[in-house]
C-alpha cells in the first residue's frame, strides 16, 4: 500500500466544469487557488526547503483573502441572502490556514506538513462543492449568467 506522498494523484486536485459556478471571473479565481495550493502540495512532496514552502503558503493564504472579500464583494451586490453565513466560512478557512502557518513557523514535523497539505485541499473541495454552489445557484437563479458560460 502506498503512502499519500508516494501518490501524487492524491495531492493534486484539478479544474473541472464541475467546478464553476459560471461566473467567469470567479472561476479564473478558483483555478489560480487550484493551482497554488497544487504547487504548495507538490514542495511538501518534494520535501523543499522550508523557506520555499513558506512562501508558497503564504500565496496561498494571500489569494484565498483577495479571492474570499472578491467574492463577499458580490454577494452585497446581488443581495445574496446568505452572504453572511458564506462570510463566516470564509474566516474559519483563513483561520485553518493561519493555523496551519503558525504550525509551520513553530517548526512542526514533516508528517504535520504532509497532513496539513492534504487538509487544506479537502477544505477547497468541500468549499467549492458545496459552499459556492450555493451562491452559484442564487445567481443562475436571478439571472446572472448560464451553465453553458462555464470556463
Amino acid at each position: 500500500m502506498s503512502s499519500p506522498v508516494e501518490n501524487s494523484s492524491a495531492w493534486r486536485l484539478e479544474w473541472n466544469d464541475s467546478l464553476s459556478v459560471y461566473i467567469p471571473e470567479i472561476d479564473v479565481e478558483h483555478q489560480r487557488f487550484i493551482r497554488l495550493v497544487n504547487g504548495l502540495n507538490e514542495a511538501l512532496i518534494g520535501r523543499m526547503e522550508a523557506g520555499e514552502i513558506r512562501k508558497r503558503m503564504q500565496a496561498l493564504m494571500d489569494d484565498a483573502a483577495a479571492h474570499f472579500a472578491h467574492e463577499q464583494r458580490l454577494f452585497a451586490e446581488w443581495g445574496y441572502p446568505a452572504a453572511a453565513e458564506h462570510a463566516e466560512k470564509h474566516a474559519v478557512i483563513m483561520q485553518a490556514l493561519e493555523g496551519i502557518m503558525g504550525r509551520f513557523e513553530s517548526g512542526g514535523m514533516d508528517y504535520e506538513w504532509v497532513e496539513a497539505g492534504l487538509k487544506i485541499k479537502k477544505v477547497l473541495i468541500a468549499h467549492l462543492l458545496h459552499d459556492d454552489m450555493k451562491y452559484r445557484d442564487f445567481h443562475l437563479a436571478s439571472g446572472g449568467g448560464s451553465p453553458g458560460q462555464a470556463s
